[in-house]
């Protein structure tokens, strides 16, 4: 099966916000077996609303929409699935007692006009009550299928999920299973030529992908079949022939994972001093549920005050070396470890540029310190790219650093 998303949102064409939406939504259907072959964005009117719908409709068996079902007046997705679908708004009562129910749990007993006519929704559509917002999801089935989610992400989701739930059971989805690796300092170029004959051989099942950043190419497998045990076997045999070619490893949100479970499972703990990363280390390890029972805290010492008031950097150390020096690293990695009472810790400083502020080492000059209960390793790297492209190789540098230390310890 293959889907279709639409967003109908002018602040995404004007670049005011980012699609977030299409991300989760295209990740949340290769999970249930749905191939996602199309996103497009349109406008907040009517007849370009129209010319999307028909277009999606007649090429893909599932079109997603989202945005356009709010109070006001830009908001058109209802009136247009009407006129597409030859159908008229009626009130739905469940609904409208959801939006009561809603509106009285923040203390609000008036309810507008605008919102009570969020409970009008075409009267063939089979509906999703959300029990977090006030507008429902709407589906629609007549040759093909088609949903339509409110825009606000965190409704989106929850919807999303109940949808695809009752789609899931109700047809006999495929499984879609991708496996992705990475291998470290060969180009991409490089990297195809060298694998030219394992590609060519590759099982009849499973489709390549190089997907290159600095220093990085991850290699992606993906396949599709109803048998999950079955793709994976094809997909870890194909894995064992490339070992026997070049080094690979496993993904960072693997890797992530890993980390977390070992931090979870061993009761040991980690804390963060931040520099250059500017709090993208914490960031990560706390968007994960869990992440309390081992993470004691962080630093963000952007300026070399506090890095002396916070972290206890002696000032001559960092005028003798600059506070971009193995010794700087290491000495912030070591004090973290000790303000924080944790048994390991990262630390970062570094040029993310653009400006290099009087530094005598070039932007994306970075060091990275380890200290673990057994030692402290700082290792220096050179990245290359705009700010953001360094902090994310910073992160992901971090990550791949504490993991080869935690394996050690195994």
């Amino acid at each position: 099966m293959n889907a279709e998303i639409i967003s109908i949102a002018d602040e995404i064409l004007i670049g005011q916000i980012v699609n977030t939406n299409a991300t989760f939504i295209s990740q949340a259907l290769s999970d249930v077996g749905i191939h996602c072959n199309y996103v497009h964005t349109v406008r907040d009117h009517k007849e370009d609303i129209l010319q999307a719908i028909d277009l999606a409709y007649k090429r893909s068996n599932l079109v997603i929409l989202t945005g356009g079902l709010g109070p006001t007046n830009d908001d058109l997705t209802k009136d247009v699935l009407c006129d597409y679908f030859d159908d008229t708004l009626i009130v739905d009562n469940d609904v409208l007692n959801d939006i009561t129910s809603f509106f009285k749990s923040k203390g609000r007993e008036d309810i507008s006009k605008l919102n009570k006519e969020q409970a009008l929704v075409p009267s063939k559509a089979k509906i999703f009550r959300n029990a977090i917002g006030t507008a429902p999801a709407i589906y629609l089935n007549k040759s093909n299928h088609l949903v339509a989610f409110p825009g606000v992400p965190y409704e989106m989701k929850f919807l999303l999920n109940k949808f695809l739930s009752y789609f899931k059971k109700k047809y006999n989805l495929p499984f879609i299973l991708h496996q992705t690796v990475f291998v470290k300092n060969i180009p991409e170029s490089q990297l195809a030529s060298l694998l030219n004959e394992w590609e060519n051989n590759l099982h009849h099942k499973l489709k390549l992908a190089y997907l290159p950043k600095p220093g990085i190419v991850r290699l992606r497998l993906s396949s599709e079949g109803n048998d999950l045990q079955q793709l994976k076997k094809i997909t870890d045999n194909e894995l064992h022939k490339l070992s026997k070619l070049i080094v690979y490893e496993e993904i960072l949100e693997d890797i992530f994972k890993k980390i977390h479970d070992f931090f979870t499972l061993n009761n040991y703990t980690l804390s963060v001093a931040e520099s250059c990363s500017g709090g993208v280390i914490a960031s990560k390890i706390t968007a994960n549920a869990g992440a309390s029972s081992y993470f004691r805290g962080g630093v963000v010492a952007y300026s070399d005050d506090i890095k002396h008031k916070f972290l206890n950097i002696d000032k001559d150390l960092i005028k003798k070396y600059s506070s971009v020096s193995k010794q700087v690293a290491e000495v912030m990695s070591n004090n973290c470890c000790e303000i924080f009472n944790s048994d390991f810790s990262i630390s970062t400083t570094g040029y993310a540029g653009p400006s290099l502020d009087n530094a005598q080492q070039p932007v994306g000059t970075v060091f990275i310190s380890i200290t673990s209960p057994t030692s402290t390793n700082v290792s220096k790297y050179q990245f290359s790219g705009d700010r953001e492209l360094v902090i994310s190789q910073v992160l992901d540098k971090s990550l791949d650093l504490i993991y080869k230390e935690i394996k050690k310890l195994k």
